[in-house]
């Protein structure tokens, strides 16, 4: 039987130049007038949620047919505009989450979406793949040349967060021919043509990373943490935030409550291209495979399942728990958050990707052995391409444990941004008549209540009326656990994730880290 076809980028709306991202520049308006009412309130969209007048006026605009968009440019613009429209609405500026988004939003998003298919939830393809535009046409898409069409913020820290994800893209894209290549050359059994093309792979990786880390330039912590990263959130495990029912969508669905994850990392369909070539394998969190096949009790939060005609066995505190469906893989589900194309090409290249299998069985060839030196070549730059993926994670887990975690222990009453922590500056406390102390807001007006300690009018996110705002706000001594937009458990997903990537190297990770490589790995 013939092997599978080859994927053909063009097929799914990928480019072998700009990858993922779109040949041409995002539209910056809708041609047709009859979606003027968006673009309106797009254009005033940042001054209209600074005076808290953004509900009121989304609930003033007509319900359009959004089946009068006819490209695919017109569809992706008309998503942009109502992700941050919606996520705007929802999560407000220092008000009560709204769970309920009216249909003006709802309805149009909703058909947007479905023609794009995706979710009716701001997503890495909005505010990443189509939220850029060239400061000079003829010059490169890199952070030299990009600017963004939309902030949530209007702050200069948010479109780098986004830029630099958006460069990733760029720099990404020649990697997927490369990949194509390299499974063409296991088919034709080159060893040698693969190990070329893996080391031009890793040469890429190499250069994510590198950009990756340009993060820390322009993108300050603090104002992430408190004033971008609270519209980035969706509305699943969002109880905390002030959704424990996710939001209802009027007009869609009769009206039901979902409950969908925000914009995620891991939706990006370049690291899940790199993790299936590679055969990087990610199981949901918390539990790990038993490949013995038995079912045995973990230490501490340790889970372990096996996946047969028993089910899915677990063990918890030394506790062992059957369930007779898989976990949630929070990974692969991501990819429902994607472009339909893209997520369909991770589809087929999974039915293709051969790489690490050619690996294996030629290491196992050779085991006892000498091996060649094309052999000892290609287990090598393998890899090497797999710690700088693992590389890039560990980038990842340290901006996360800056950008979030930190200030998430911090709270807000940092008096220069997030990278100097400062003492907390102490509001003059009133005295007249004796009262007792009570918080200023950011009108100035005193929240009964509430405590001024470590707070200002500076931050009046410290103290909103004892409301939720979001996933802006301090963490609770006891509490563990930080929600990343997505909705998960951020610090012991992002480190599984990272370990099940070093789990795919062909050599034991402590004879890697001793082994003398041709380029510096960190």
């Amino acid at each position: 039987m013939a092997p599978k076809q080859l994927p053909i980028l063009s097929d799914y709306d990928i480019s072998p130049v700009t990858g993922f991202l779109p040949v041409e520049e995002p539209l910056q308006i809708l041609p047709d007038p009859y979606f003027a009412p968006w673009e309106e309130v797009f254009q005033q969209f940042n001054g209209l949620l600074l005076a808290s007048r953004l509900r009121q006026r989304a609930q003033e605009l007509p319900v359009l047919d959004a089946s009068r968009l006819k490209t695919k440019a017109e569809q992706r613009r008309a998503y942009l505009i109502l992700c941050m429209l919606s996520h705007a609405y929802v999560w407000g500026k220092h008000e009560v989450a709204a769970d309920v988004l009216p249909a003006s939003l709802s309805v149009p998003w909703k058909k947007v979406a479905d023609m794009l298919e995706l979710q009716p939830v701001l997503t890495h393809a909005a505010v990443v793949l189509w939220n850029w535009r060239l400061l000079y046409k003829d010059g490169p898409r890199d952070l030299s040349n990009l600017n963004t069409l939309a902030t949530l913020s209007g702050s200069s820290d948010e479109s780098w967060f986004y830029l630099v994800t958006t460069a990733i893209e760029a720099t990404g894209a020649p990697v997927l021919s490369k990949i194509l290549n390299a499974i063409q050359l296991v088919r034709d059994e080159d060893t040698a043509g693969l190990v070329q093309e893996l080391h031009g792979i890793r040469g890429i990786i190499e250069e994510l990373v590198a950009v990756l880390r340009r993060m820390f330039e322009r993108c300050d912590p603090y104002v992430f943490y408190w004033k971008v990263r609270p519209y980035l959130a969706g509305w699943e495990n969002m109880a905390e935030a002030g959704l424990p029912n996710g939001v209802k969508y009027e007009g869609v669905d009769n009206g039901e409550y979902k409950k969908l994850a925000g914009g995620s990392a891991a939706q990006s369909s370049l690291i899940h291209a790199l993790d299936i070539a590679f055969g990087v394998e990610h199981h949901p969190t918390g539990f790990r495979p038993n490949k013995t096949g038995e079912s045995k009790a973990g230490s501490g939060n340790t889970r372990e399942y096996v996946n047969g005609t028993s089910g899915y066995t677990s063990a918890i505190n030394g506790t062992k728990q059957t369930t007779s469906s898989p976990p949630s893989n929070f990974i692969q589900k991501m990819r429902f958050y994607m472009p339909g194309p893209h997520r369909n090409f991770l589809t087929h290249l999974t039915e293709v990707a051969n790489i690490r299998a050619f690996v294996i069985n030629k290491t196992a060839e050779t085991e006892n052995g000498n091996r060649s030196e094309d052999v000892k070549n290609l287990i090598a730059v393998f890899d090497e391409c797999v710690h700088q993926i693992k590389v890039f994670r560990d980038v990842h887990i340290q901006m996360v444990t800056l950008y979030i975690v930190m200030q998430a222990n911090r709270g807000p009453s940092i008096s220069h941004g997030g990278f100097a922590h400062q003492p907390q500056a102490q509001t003059p406390q009133p005295e007249a008549n004796g009262d007792s102390h009570t918080a200023a807001n950011g009108n100035g007006i005193e929240a009964p209540g509430s405590s001024t300690k470590g707070s200002s009018i500076l931050y009046p996110q410290k103290v909103i009326f004892g409301a939720p705002y979001g996933l802006a706000k301090k963490q609770e001594k006891g509490n563990n656990v930080v929600r990343g937009t997505g909705g998960t458990d951020l610090i012991p997903f992002l480190r599984q994730s990272r370990d099940e990537t070093n789990e795919s190297k062909i050599v034991p990770a402590p004879a890697f880290a001793r082994r003398k490589s041709s380029v510096g790995l960190n």
